[in-house]
């Protein structure tokens, strides 16, 4: 049996996760094309940890041109494989579909990576989140578009302000 404590210390993934609880809000700018320009939306969420450390779920919510969206962003360390994992779903990108994702640590947080359907029936195309925590109150939550020939664009940056009071 695994001792789950051991794996909460100071400067540990699960330790990590627990640094994250709490309201966020802040904006987003969301890409359509490669080097375009942004388009921009307010943001708010709250990061939850759920049993016991082992995982978080980020509960969003934005408005993007004049339509809320909504999403959840549930993610974890597995300790067996040592590796991120995380699942995706929302309003706005995946649709009716969950997506899959899994990573390894970054200095100051994790990065994911899962795939989704091109809805016109060509190859599936990867998708890459970074999620850093620059300093105890500043959130950043990067996503890449990788075409299936390989080449990446961000695609969404979100810079989240803890909530506090």
């Amino acid at each position: 049996m695994l001792d789950f404590e051991k794996n909460q210390t100071e400067g540990s993934p699960h330790h990590f996760l627990k640094q994250l609880a709490g309201n966020w809000s802040g904006q987003s700018q969301t890409w359509f094309e490669p080097g375009g320009s942004p388009v921009l939306s307010k943001t708010q969420g709250s990061i939850q940890i759920l049993l016991d450390g082992r995982f978080a779920i980020y509960i969003y919510q934005s408005v993007m041109d004049g339509e809320p969206q909504h999403g959840m962003f549930i993610f974890g360390y597995n300790t067996n494989l040592d590796r991120y994992e995380a699942s995706w779903i929302d309003s706005f990108h995946n649709n009716t579909a969950i997506m899959f994702c899994t990573g390894d640590p970054l200095e100051k947080g994790f990065w994911v990576r899962g795939s989704y359907p091109d809805p016109s029936g060509g190859p599936d195309w990867d998708w890459r989140t970074e999620v850093s925590l620059v300093k105890p109150d500043d959130l950043t939550i990067t996503a890449f578009n990788i075409m299936p020939e390989g080449q990446e664009a961000r695609a969404i940056e979100t810079l989240l302000k803890r909530v506090t009071g």
